[in-house]
């Protein structure tokens, strides 16, 4: 009686502990859950929208830019990078990479003699690519990613941080 007893007791702390488990889940991935779609509702079509001014700096400075060079800094692979995945830490990784792309294709035409007319293209592609970025860093999803961050150290949060992983935010 004695042996079924203690198994009775090990068995019920068992699933006292995995119902503790599986109700801060629920409530973590559910709020996760909410940051994903602020995320793919707000974030995704400007990072989107951001592509367009990078591809068009790369395709401006294609005229001045050797083959390796543009492979190096790498903006058509970043852009298909963010085209594969839908992944948030995966497209803030690339869309650091997207930032660090344009601002070298723009500092090293600043060192070249370009025309006029491209220099004016350039100007313009990085102001509408500040512009989108500007836009991505006040997005109503940088509060709620952090809340949802926040969340994560606080009260039961630790026992789920390594399954749910945090939110990037877009606006450090």
């Amino acid at each position: 009686m004695l042996k079924n007893r203690a198994f009775a007791w090990i068995l019920t702390m068992v699933v006292m502990v995995l119902a503790v488990f599986v109700g801060v889940y629920t409530t973590y991935s559910s709020m996760r859950n909410t940051a994903v779609r602020a995320f793919e509702s707000e974030v995704i079509p400007t990072i989107h929208q951001t592509m367009m001014p990078a591809f068009d700096m790369h395709v401006v400075a294609q005229h001045y830019l050797s083959p390796s060079e543009l492979a190096a800094i790498g903006i058509e692979r970043i852009v298909e990078d963010i085209q594969s995945t839908s992944n948030p830490n995966r497209i803030y990784q690339y869309f650091v990479l997207l930032n660090r792309g344009v601002y070298a294709i723009y500092d090293r035409l600043a060192e070249m003699d370009v025309s006029d007319r491209n220099q004016d293209f350039i100007n313009r592609f990085l102001g509408d690519f500040e512009m989108l970025d500007l836009i991505i860093s006040q997005a109503g999803y940088n509060n709620t990613a952090e809340e949802f961050n926040n969340a994560l150290g606080r009260n039961l949060g630790f026992i789920v941080r390594l399954f749910i992983g945090e939110m990037p935010r877009f606006d450090q």
